[in-house]
């Protein structure tokens, strides 16, 4: 019974010595500092080699008075247009590729941006940037934003009778 205790004691204090206390000096230092080196750059792996992406496109939707020449003056519109500054101020859009929903004004086959007249509530949706801001007021002459759709909220576009009327 006496050599078992003793073999359980050994076991014990073999167990209680530190692992480092048994190493030479310098070198528990050296692997602590290998293993938190290593730790932060697994934390920043690939990060600062990364190019910055770009951001993604949402609507934007400005509700306003038309003033001609594919300038609004945006009264309200969507979170976006409100957080990026647009609200009260006169914003320049390019009109010639945007869908225009409006009644026929110019009698000229299919509706344009010609369409459109001065001083007709207008909704207008634009594809930009998350969180464009609007430009500041000293910037000469702003780029106009390529809007995606206009709608004439005074002058809807007028149906047919007889393409409104069902067949049958």
């Amino acid at each position: 019974m006496s050599k078992r205790m003793i073999a359980v004691v050994l076991g014990a204090a073999v167990l209680a010595v530190p692992g480092t206390a048994i190493a030479g000096p310098g070198k528990a230092n050296d692997k602590a500092a290998e293993k938190v080196a290593k730790q932060e750059s697994k934390t920043t792996k690939g990060k600062k080699d990364k190019p910055s992406k770009a951001k993604k496109a949402v609507t934007f939707v400005f509700k306003g008075v038309y003033n001609g020449a594919g300038v609004v003056t945006v009264q309200s519109g969507n979170a976006h247009a409100k957080k990026g500054g647009y609200v009260g101020k006169d914003v320049t859009f390019d009109l010639a590729s945007a869908k225009v929903v409006a009644a026929e004004f110019d009698n000229v086959a299919g509706v344009t941006a010609a369409d459109l007249q001065v001083g007709d509530q207008v909704l207008v949706q634009a594809r930009l940037a998350r969180g464009t801001k609007a430009p500041a007021a000293e910037a000469s002459e702003p780029a106009a934003i390529v809007a995606r759709k206009v709608v004439d909220k005074t002058h809807p576009p007028v149906e047919d009778d007889a393409a409104a009327a069902p067949i049958g």
